[in-house]
Order: structure tokens, then C-alpha cells, then sequence
């Protein structure tokens, strides 16, 4: 803001007898003869020679850095006409704006100034626009609207900074709807593209929970910012928002191969996606690999997850692997329970009943259906006597009782078809 001030002040002094637009104005060609008009209409008034003298040397002590004692020079000033008062207080309420906490007494200087409405046409243009800016430092989004609103009418300045500002102080208004219109503006005059206009047009739309036009915006974004890492997260992000889990996995997967991933989150929500979209082998793929590099970080939370992922995707060796060591960083044998599934279905009937006894000495909520699975795997080993004690056990649960004595005649007779009697 100090930068922005002296600039001001150094125009305001150096510019008196200037006609010509300001060079950051962006004035439409349809409208310059228009501003020629208006310029014309009030030129012509000059400062009285005390008050120029005294000017022109507080602003030789502001150049020299020494505000304060300018300040105190100007202050003493009384002027008497209506455009040195107004010029003397746009002046001040210029080097006031420089000065950190000294706002209110700079916007209260302007707003005389301008409400003089005596000043050439590029100072009062200016004033306006000084205003608006102060009051949006300041947090009053009301009065800053109102001010670059009648900038832009006044000056037929179409500068897309602007317009940017006018959105934000919609935005932070919470008036979104309306927010989107001059963000959009600021998009078309912006002779570069700039971000920030399209991010208030997202923002605004995300707001109002309008996700499928906010998702536009981000598309948008990606489209103009291809190179920013975060809209092509940010795109994959809306897309499972709005359940097009589809395009979501392409974004993440272009993402990923452009290296624009890197947070744990990130690598997470592109494995959800291989998952959603009915891939698991490439979800459990990606889990796998950055908890190795230590980007995931390992937990019985992220192991156990990776070990579902692995069983979806019939990788049951891998899955009782991850099963086992969420297993040891839990408090319950349930996980330890899911590995003895897994070793099960491999037809690993030896190693599943350790997993599944490991399981009981650690708890599990339903011990009938593991002493039913132990009875299993016992049972294929043509183990019946353990097969036998296993199902019994399970025939004391209530929950497996029913199902473990259908069990346990099927073991007797096979048992005694193999010449053991139980």
C-alpha cells in the first residue's frame, strides 16, 4: 500500500496540468472520445499560488521520506476555494493511505475531496478509485462496491482489476450469485489470464452448492492453468463429489503421470477411485507402493484397507500378508481373523488355523464363526478329531449353533468313512 500511495501522490503533484487518460486506465476505443468530453468539461481550475508553493514543497519533504513533516505542513494549510480544499484533501488522504492504521483518516479526506467534485478528471477518477480500495482493505465490501461501481462509471476505466474487486466484494458479502457476474467480466478484459477471477467464480458456485457449474469452473481452471498441480487435484476432487467417478479417475490418472500428486490424501483418493470404478488390483497397486515410500503412512487403519483391497481384487495372498501385519498393530484378533479367510481360501488350511487361534487368544467379536472356520480347515486337512473339538465349540455360540450341528454330523460321518471314530 505505501508503494501504491506514493505513486499516487507523485501523480497527483506531477500530473496538475495533464489531460492524458492514466496509463493503467483501460478505456474502450467506442468510449475515449467520450472521456476527452468529460476531461474537458473539468479542466481549466488551477491551485492558488500559496497553496501551490506550500504543496510543492511538502511534496519535495514526502520525496525526501519525510511524511510526517509534510504532513504537518499541509495540515496547517486553510485553504479557502473549493478546489484547493479538495485538492489539499485528496493530498493528505493520499499520505494518510500509505500510513499503516491510518485508513479511516484517509478515506475521510477523499470522500470530502471527492464529494467536492471539482477535481480534473483523472484526480477525481483516481479519488474514487482510492477509495474503493481502502474500504476493501478495510473489510467495508458495501462502501468498496459503491466505489468502483461509480468508478467505472465515471471514468469508463474497463480494468479488469476491478471488476476482480467488485467480485470479491460480493463474495466476502456472501452475495455469490452476484459475485459471479464481474468475476466473469474480469476473466474476458484480463489481457492475460489470471486465476484469481476464475477461482471467485468456482468459489462462488461451490457456495451456493452449485457443484456441477463450480465443477465447470474447475474445468475451466485445468483448461488455462494446466501447469498448477492443484485444479487437476481440485477437478478430481469435484468429479467424486458429483459422482462422475469416471472422469475423476482420468483426471487423478493424468495427475499422477504428470507427477502433480504428493500428499497422502492425493495417492488416496486416486486408489479410491481404481476402486470405485471396479479395478482394485491398480487401487491396492497404488496403496501399496506409497506406503512403502512412506507417503501413506502405515497404520492398521491403512493395512487393513490395503488388505480389502487386495481380497477384492482375488489377491488373497497378498491380502492375508497385510492382514497379518494390520493384525499386530491391533488391540482384537479381527484382522487376524480376515487372514485366516485369506489363507483359507488359498487352501493354506495349516496356516489359517495358527491366524484364526492367534485371532481367539487376542478377541474377536463372533468366536462361533471362527471355531467354524478352524473346524474347516481342520476338516480339509482330514484332521477330524480337531475338526470335531473345533465345531463343538462352535455349537455353543448361539449365533453358529444352528449351522455348526449340520457341521458336526458331516464330520462324524466323514471321520467314520476314514475309519476314526469320534
Amino acid at each position: 500500500m505505501k508503494l501504491i500511495s506514493k505513486l499516487l501522490v507523485a501523480s497527483l503533484v506531477l500530473g496538475i496540468a495533464s489531460t492524458s487518460i492514466p496509463a493503467q486506465a483501460k478505456v474502450p476505443a467506442d468510449k475515449l472520445e467520450e472521456v476527452e468530453r468529460r476531461k474537458k468539461e473539468r479542466g481549466g481550475q488551477v491551485l492558488g499560488t500559496r497553496v501551490g508553493k506550500k504543496i510543492a514543497a511538502a511534496y519535495e519533504l514526502y520525496s525526501a521520506e519525510q511524511v510526517n513533516e509534510a504532513l504537518e505542513l499541509l495540515l496547517e494549510l486553510e485553504p479557502k476555494g473549493a478546489f484547493d480544499k479538495a485538492y489539499v484533501n485528496r493530498f493528505i488522504g493520499n499520505m494518510y493511505a500509505g500510513i499503516e492504521g491510518k485508513a479511516n483518516i484517509a478515506l475521510e479526506r477523499l470522500v470530502k475531496a471527492k464529494e467536492a467534485d471539482v477535481l480534473p478528471f483523472n484526480d477525481h477518477a483516481a479519488t474514487i478509485k482510492l477509495l474503493a480500495d481502502l474500504s476493501l482493505q478495510e473489510q467495508q465490501f458495501q462502501s468498496a462496491l459503491d466505489y468502483y461501481k461509480e468508478y467505472v462509471e465515471f471514468s469508463l476505466d474497463e480494468d479488469p482489476n476491478v471488476y476482480l474487486r467488485m467480485s470479491n466484494s460480493l463474495y466476502e458479502m456472501k452475495k455469490y450469485d452476484e459475485a459471479v457476474v464481474p468475476a466473469r467480466r474480469a476473466i474476458e478484459l484480463f489481457p492475460t489470464p489470471n486465476q484469481n477471477p476464475y477461482i471467485l467464480v468456482m468459489a462462488s458456485y461451490y457456495e451456493q452448492k452449485k457443484f456441477v457449474e463450480a465443477t465447470k469452473a474447475v474445468e475451466d481452471l485445468v483448461k488455462v492453468f494446466p501447469e498448477n498441480p492443484k485444479w487437476w487435484t481440485q477437478l478430481g476432487s469435484f468429479y467424486m463429489m458429483t459422482e462422475d467417478f469416471e472422469r475423476g479417475l482420468s483426471t487423478f490418472e493424468l495427475a499422477y503421470k504428470q507427477g502433480f500428486l504428493e500428499k497422502e490424501n492425493q495417492f488416496k483418493q486416486l486408489a479410491q477411485l481404481y476402486a470405485t470404478n471396479g479395478i482394485p488390483f491398480k487401487s491396492a497397486e497404488i496403496q501399496e507402493k506409497h506406503i512403502k515410500k512412506g507417503i501413506i503412512k502405515e497404520s492398521k487403519q491403512s493395512l487393513s484397507v490395503l488388505a480389502a483391497t487386495y481380497r477384492n481384487a482375488k489377491e488373497f495372498a497378498k491380502a492375508a500378508e497385510y492382514y497379518a501385519k494390520a493384525g499386530k498393530m491391533s488391540d482384537d484378533g479381527e484382522f487376524l481373523k480376515d487372514q485366516g479367510n485369506m489363507l483359507l481360501a488359498l487352501e493354506r488350511n495349516s496356516e489359517a488355523v495358527k491366524a484364526f487361534n492367534l485371532a481367539l487368544d487376542k478377541g474377536v467379536k463372533r468366536k462361533g464363526v471362527v471355531y467354524m472356520a478352524i473346524a474347516e480347515a481342520h476338516f480339509y486337512q482330514r484332521q477330524w478329531k480337531q475338526a470335531h473339538k473345533a465345531i463343538k465349540l462352535a455349537m455353543k455360540d448361539k449365533n453358529t449353533a444352528k449351522s455348526a450341528k449340520s457341521w458336526e454330523a458331516y464330520i462324524r460321518e466323514s471321520a467314520e468313512r476314514d475309519g476314526v471314530m469320534l
